[in-house]
């Protein structure tokens, strides 16, 4: 009977497990500018398309059906639904691949058309909705006068102090240079398709000037009214045309979708955004058919992105809805569960900009947030980096998470993504020491975008960049690094991150097996000394689970030190000396030894410290001090009064030449003072900050 009941159970589980794996899917399918430039042989991608289900009339409307983890066999199409009078049928069909295939059509009449996908007993169905453009203020009611009050939120007033709101305006009162022509005014209006008659901008007479200056907006408001009452990037641009909305909020669109942005954004050379998105991990598009792919995320927003605690930085729409709700959050200040979470979506540019409020820098949707430790993330402090901060930290107090053995488990550490615990260097396991920090997050103004969106948009062939950019990748899809980022700062380093080294006392050998290499490379090598240490031990992997008689605190921390620093991914580049100092503490905790003699094999003789460089500086200077022995030693800044400021380093120090770095950007221009205890030695120096 048990058999039989297990063989039961199996049975159902498989069916189940097949009837989700086969689920028939049909979507629309948004065509970008650059699609349609480089379909130059089959010529399927003819017009752009910005995937929403509420059109202009007469717009080409491209739709996807798919069968999920499943081949199509005999796949059909049929209108359930047309408005009366109208003829529309399909165009020809394009096959994917052996699981998904596109079909146009084209709304001849304006309301509804309603389309089956089937295959065998499968079938979904999509409402194509079919209307005019009015513009922002016309028609009785508009889009103003509806949605400009305290229930909307404002999002007339708001808008209007956008980019998009002025994007034709400024363009023909010259403020956007001479390159500005009749070629851009597809992207600066609404509702503009040449081969449609949709009441858009292009539906009504205009003469585009021949002379862009001050003034010239006005003026051809007055002399062609239709047409400007559909100038700039209206709201039915993105939601599309409002003619038979009417508070019915099936003939209008609200969407996340990237292919929205994209109808613009992704076209010739000054808007490649859209292009680097596609390729950047934050996109979970795969492969389409259209000669590229996105990202690398799939598994992780679908699996993770409708799990309330994950939803905020796994769910394009969960996070948007866990910014406009004040953020939930647990003790810690950190992402909480979130009660009704939106549909999945995967992140698209929406996600980090809010179109309709411009009241923060680029529009990001953001507010101060912190550590698991309480360490305060603002944009003050950390630029529009502090951006990325809001889901690139640990999830956890790394104190109190790593004091607790019945923490253990198959999912230990600081969680994914903990680039802004690293890069500040806060929110350590306690080892009783105050590590310093490289000057990465102050040398930067907007920290994580200043080096991972540097570039140029265009490589000098004409290609976009697939580097920086709104793709934040530090190297190609050939494996070659982005090098040029460091540059401002550093100068050439070569041709690859692995080639620049990191000294301390002189020598760039940190991991002591002989060999002076890249910082990578050195801390891949500190990485295999600690992982040897911890459990399985004699492995070169990591398990912190299993019973609690195994395990210490000793390990706990340096578990979660070898997960942080394996998480992070950038191997020490994020903030070199918090890396390297925090794996020495680990490593010398579980009992190993590291020892990184000075460049000549001879330590300092005598106790030291040097006066700071640069000196004046704003804002921030280094402090270096040499110790001929291992001692507890501490560093203060005192301003000319004798108050003490801040306490740079108090703790227990090894032999050989340090240095500290000093951020006065929160203090005046003036004189100061730092000094240094050990033992019996005390030395002071002036230095001179000068704004």
């Amino acid at each position: 009977m048990k058999k039989l009941f297990l063989f039961i159970v199996s049975v159902m589980i498989f069916c189940a497990t097949t009837l989700i794996a086969q689920e028939l899917t049909l979507k629309t399918f948004g065509v970008s500018p650059r699609d349609v430039e480089r379909d130059t042989v089959e010529q399927y991608f003819d017009q752009r398309y910005n995937s929403l289900q509420n059109v202009g009339v007469e717009t080409k409307v491209f739709l996807k059906g798919q069968f999920v983890d499943s081949m199509l066999t005999a796949p059909a199409w049929t209108f359930l639904e047309k408005p009366a009078g109208s003829t529309a049928a399909f165009g020809t069909t394009k096959d994917l691949d052996s699981s998904a295939q596109l079909i146009t059509f084209i709304p001849d009449v304006v309301g509804a058309y309603t389309i089956e996908f089937k295959d065998g007993a499968a079938a979904d169905t999509i409402r194509i909705n079919s209307a005019l453009f009015l513009g922002v203020t016309n028609g009785n009611p508009n889009c103003r006068d509806c949605h400009n009050n305290a229930q909307w939120d404002f999002k007339y007033d708001k808008w209007m102090e956008t980019g998009h709101a002025h994007a034709l305006e400024k363009g023909l009162d010259g403020e956007k240079g001479s390159y500005f022509n009749n070629g851009c005014v597809p992207c600066h209006s609404t509702g503009y398709d040449l081969l449609a008659s949709n009441d858009g901008f292009d539906d009504w007479p205009f003469v585009f000037p021949d002379t862009l200056m001050p003034g010239m907006y006005d003026s051809l408001v007055t002399v062609y009214p239709d047409a400007m009452a559909r100038a700039n990037i209206q709201c039915e641009q993105c939601h599309g045309p409002g003619s038979e909305h009417n508070g019915n909020k099936f003939n209008i669109a609200k969407v996340m979708s990237v292919e929205n942005c994209n109808y613009c954004h992704n076209a010739g050379t000054h808007h490649v955004y859209g292009e680097q998105w596609l390729f950047s991990g934050h996109d979970a598009t795969e492969f389409d058919g259209r000669g590229f792919h996105g990202g690398h995320g799939v598994g992780a927003f679908i699996s993770r992105g409708s799990r309330g605690s994950c939803a905020p930085c796994h769910s394009g729409a969960g996070h948007v809805q866990w910014v406009k709700e004040e953020r939930p959050v647990n003790e810690y200040g950190l992402p909480a569960g979130i009660d009704d979470v939106p549909e999945t979506t995967k992140h698209t540019c929406a996600t980090c900009h809010d179109p309709h409020d411009a009241t923060i820098t680029h529009q990001l949707r953001f507010a101060d947030t912190q550590l698991g430790d309480g360490t305060p993330i603002t944009m003050g402090e950390y630029g529009t980096g502090a951006n990325c901060m809001q889901c690139h930290r640990s999830r956890r107090n790394a104190v109190d998470y790593t004091s607790d053995i019945g923490n253990a488990s198959s999912h230990y550490g600081p969680h994914h993504g903990p680039q802004a615990d690293l890069l500040i260097g806060a929110n350590a396991p306690d080892y009783g020491i105050n590590f310093q920090s490289s000057p990465h997050k102050i040398a930067a103004e907007n920290t994580c975008n200043d080096c991972h969106m540097a570039g140029e948009h265009l490589d000098p062939n004409g290609n976009v960049n697939l580097v920086g950019g709104h793709s934040w990748n530090m190297n190609d899809a050939e494996g070659n690094d982005h090098v040029e980022a460091c540059a401002p700062c550093h100068g050439n380093i070569g041709d690859s991150f692995k080639d620049k080294k990191y000294y301390v006392n002189g020598n760039a050998d940190l991991d002591g097996n002989g060999t002076a290499e890249g910082l990578q490379i050195e801390v891949h090598g500190l990485l295999e000394r600690l992982a040897l240490l911890l459990p399985p031990v004699g492995e070169n992997e990591v398990v912190i689970e299993g019973d609690s008689t195994n395990l210490t605190l000793e390990i706990m921390r340096a578990g979660y030190v070898y997960i942080w620093i394996e998480e992070d991914r950038s191997f020490g580049i994020h903030n070199p000396r918090f890396t390297y100092e925090l794996l020495v503490a680990a490593i010398e905790e579980m009992g190993g030894v590291v020892n990184v003699p000075d460049a000549e094999g001879n330590l300092p003789t005598e106790y030291s410290l040097a006066q700071n460089y640069p000196n004046p500086f704003n804002p921030s200077t280094t402090i270096e001090y040499s110790l001929p022995e291992q001692a507890d030693i501490s560093i203060k800044i005192y301003d000319v009064l004798g108050n003490e400021l801040e306490v740079l380093f108090s703790g227990n120090k090894s032999p050989g030449t340090h240095n500290l770095n000093w951020n006065a950007s929160n203090y005046a221009s003036g004189i100061y003072f730092y000094k240094m205890n050990a033992g019996s030695f005390n030395q002071v120096k002036k230095m001179l900050l000068v704004k």
